[in-house]
């Protein structure tokens, strides 16, 4: 397995939700997501507390 998809694997397990792949790999190196998952990690906070995404409802993914 890749680093990748471990660091979603674990994000997943920590928020119980599944990581937003398409919104924020289409914008982000795969070194650069895995510094996010392990910041919202540390953090205790998923992507849309740590600010990285919003549930704009006007995105289109």
């Amino acid at each position: 397995m890749a680093e990748i998809d471990k660091a979603i694997e674990l994000y997943e397990k920590t928020f119980h939700d599944s990581f937003p792949t398409i919104p924020v790999l289409r914008d982000k190196s795969k070194i650069e997501v895995m510094e996010i998952i392990n910041k919202c990690i540390s953090e205790g906070k998923d992507v849309y507390d740590m600010g990285y995404l919003s549930l704009d409802n006007d995105s289109i993914y």
